[in-house]
Order: structure tokens, then C-alpha cells, then sequence
């Protein structure tokens, strides 16, 4: 392994860690939104596990599969320059995401938005009891 190939592979574990606690914390507000005010949840797969299952464990573990899974392929990939360029667009997509819940959050301190937006969403608004 060259001297460019080790500093990938260090930046791509780095990027692992970064997308494995980004994603933590997309969890755990995910969470807490869908057990307090409820939410529409944009990612259709997940949106169904919590319809069907009605579980905040289900979705733990689905969210946790997927990033195990996204991990192992850019760990697998860490030495190409494929596996880092990936590794810093998930970092980036789970920024927007978290700075998304940032305005979601302000957004929902006022409780007729939060009426409005389960009108809006209807069948789609979700909350785990």
C-alpha cells in the first residue's frame, strides 16, 4: 500500500465514524419526534416498518442494518478513491440531514404548524405511542 493509499484509508475510517454517529443522532431525533408530536417520515421503507410495526425497536434495528451495511462496503472500498468519494457524500447528505431537523425542530415549537402539518400529511403523519 502507498503512502496515498494509507491516507485515504485513514480519512475513510474517519468518515465511517462520522456517518456512524451522524446517524445515531438522526435516530434519536427521530425518535423523540415520532414519540412526542408525530412525523412524516420521508424515507418510505422506514415509514412502513414503523405503519406495519408500530415499534421503535424495529426502527433501531432497520436504521442500524442499514449503516452497518453502508459501512462495510465503504470500509470494503477504503482504498479506492470510489470508497472515500462516497464515504464524504453520506457525510454530507447526513449533515443536511440533521441541519433539516435543526429547521424541523424550530419549526414545530409552534403548535398550530404542527396541526397544520398533520392535516397536510394525514395518513402519512406518523406517531409511536
Amino acid at each position: 500500500m502507498d503512502m496515498g493509499q494509507a491516507g485515504r484509508s485513514r480519512r475513510v475510517l474517519v468518515l465511517i465514524g462520522a456517518i456512524i454517529i451522524l446517524s445515531t443522532v438522526d435516530l434519536l431525533i427521530t425518535l423523540f419526534h415520532l414519540q412526542s408530536i408525530g412525523m412524516a417520515e420521508g424515507n418510505p421503507l422506514a415509514a412502513y416498518l414503523i405503519r406495519t410495526t408500530g415499534s421503535a425497536w424495529a426502527l433501531a434495528v432497520f436504521k442500524g442494518l442499514t449503516v452497518v451495511v453502508c459501512a462495510t462496503l465503504l470500509y470494503s472500498t477504503r482504498r479506492d478513491i470510489r470508497g472515500e468519494i462516497a464515504s464524504w457524500m453520506a457525510v454530507v447528505i447526513l449533515v443536511g440531514v440533521l441541519v433539516m431537523w435543526h429547521f424541523y425542530t424550530q419549526t414545530t415549537d409552534n403548535p398550530e404548524v404542527v396541526r397544520i402539518a398533520q392535516i397536510l400529511h394525514g395518513e402519512n403523519w406518523l406517531i409511536l405511542d
